[in-house]
């Protein structure tokens, strides 16, 4: 049942991927310039919000995946708090999902359609809410608890577990480890 959801999650993540970057017209990198979503239209604001609520998803079939990794390695030391970090990546990345599908759709569309000094309102706002959600919680903030479950729970797999779970879980969590380095260091 964990592998299904595993592949659920991983699944999901992509489909939400290639809908972000659909919106953002196939920009590549970490995250896109703001303005470039903004003036996405119609057809971004969907894409942003039908991404968003698949990414959601994505997010919410990992917490069956920590349940089981948490479960199957009790035993190991400091596994609770290893469980508990991957239960914060569900939680910070379904918020943060939720909230793009809500409030960047709706700012998406209602900039298609503003006066020049609507717009003019709507651009900070939208840049805001972008850079919170996707640098501060998706690319800062979840990657920390995320590297923390992941590389943890390895060192409970490195003992007891299959060499493909223990190799798998050490990759995603350098990824992410990296990846928070990188925001709270560089791109600050």
């Amino acid at each position: 049942m964990a592998i299904s959801f595993a592949v659920a999650a991983v699944g999901l993540e992509l489909a939400a991927v290639l809908m972000y970057s659909a919106a953002a017209g196939y920009a590549g990198g970490l995250s896109v310039e703001p303005s470039k979503l903004l003036a996405s239209g119609a057809s971004g604001a969907a894409l942003i919000r039908w991404g968003s609520l698949v990414d959601m998803f994505g997010y919410l079939s990992l917490a069956p995946v920590v349940i089981y990794l948490r479960a199957r390695y009790a035993t190991a030391k400091y596994i609770d708090l290893f469980a508990a970090a991957g239960l914060a990546v569900v939680v910070i990345g379904s918020i943060g999902a939720a909230s793009m599908a809500t409030a960047a759709a709706a700012l998406i569309t209602d900039y298609s359609t503003a006066s020049s000094a609507q717009k003019e309102a709507i651009v900070p706002a939208f840049a805001t809410l972008y850079r919170a959600v996707v640098l501060g919680m998706w690319q800062t903030l979840e990657t920390i608890p995320a590297a923390v479950w992941l590389l943890g729970t390895a060192s409970g797999a490195r003992r007891k577990g299959p060499q493909s779970v223990f190799v798998i879980l050490v990759i995603l969590g350098a990824i992410n480890a990296v990846i928070a380095l990188y925001r709270l260091a560089v791109a600050g």
